[in-house]
């Protein structure tokens, strides 16, 4: 029978998880509190939150396609709930390179990730650098057509020329 502080910690978990269609897994077991805290904050400021529990409960509280991920696992599990997948990836892969964390794998609309694929969408641009990318592409277009205009408009009235200094007369021989 389960006990009471579990079905809690389910019903929490469960609330959080039910409605994301992007997730990662993590092992938080090597960081510390402090590092713990900085990864939370960083998260926040990314738009995703970061949730530890027992592999139990997370197992029972993800969806199945996550849940096969955490068949080996043992111990507690975090699990970040992301808006911005690409953000959160990166904030995590930056981590699991330092060796603090271990990656488990993820879930982003129904598709199952190992740990390859959420290093390859940790290498993505940034929302905010595909947002300067679109501009750009739009805006070419517009700054290529006033360049040629102000080429035309040089042509047809050139910048008066600097009036000559008059010769001094040549000294005679």
């Amino acid at each position: 029978m389960p006990s009471l502080i579990n079905e809690l910690l389910l019903g929490e978990v469960s609330a959080v998880t039910g409605k994301a269609s992007q997730i990662i897994l993590i092992d938080p077991s090597k960081l510390k509190s402090g590092e713990t805290l900085k990864l939370r904050s960083d998260l926040r400021k990314a738009g995703a939150k970061l949730k530890v529990s027992k592999v139990r409960i997370i197992r029972r509280a993800v969806p199945a396609q996550a849940a096969k991920l955490l068949e080996k696992s043992k111990g507690s599990v975090g699990v970040i709930l992301a808006t911005d997948m690409v953000a959160a990836a990166k904030i995590v892969s930056d981590l699991a390179k330092e060796e603090k964390l271990a990656v488990r794998g993820g879930l982003m609309d129904g598709t199952t990730l190992d740990v390859a694929g959420i290093k390859k969408i940790s290498e993505l641009p940034s929302k905010q650098q595909l947002y300067g990318m679109l501009v750009n592409v739009l805006a070419a277009p517009i700054v290529g057509f006033a360049r040629v205009i102000a080429e035309i408009e040089k042509k047809q009235n050139p910048a008066p020329a600097a009036e000559a200094a008059p010769a001094e007369a040549a000294p005679a021989v």
